[in-house]
């Protein structure tokens, strides 16, 4: 599928030209490159979807705080406070 796209202000051609030469690419190919890793990562809108089909983590499990206090009352222990 090929992709036009109009009125690219030229510091941003510029730029992504430069990009491409330092990769030493063209600048098709370094495009493409760029928009597929972009394509690969969820957007902020699915990422947040996904996290809250997962639920919380912590069900049934101890939490941070009480791991926290377990390992100081164990140290007390171990120094005979």
């Amino acid at each position: 599928m090929d992709v036009l796209i109009r009125d690219l202000p030229a510091e941003v051609h510029a730029e992504l030209v430069r990009r491409a030469a330092a990769e030493d690419k063209s600048l098709r190919a370094y495009l493409r490159e760029v928009l597929t890793e972009h394509a690969a990562v969820p957007s902020m809108e699915q990422w947040l979807a996904h996290l809250q089909e997962l639920g919380p983590a912590h069900l049934g499990s101890p939490t941070g705080a009480e791991l926290v206090a377990a390992a100081r009352a164990e140290d007390d222990e171990l120094v005979g406070r």
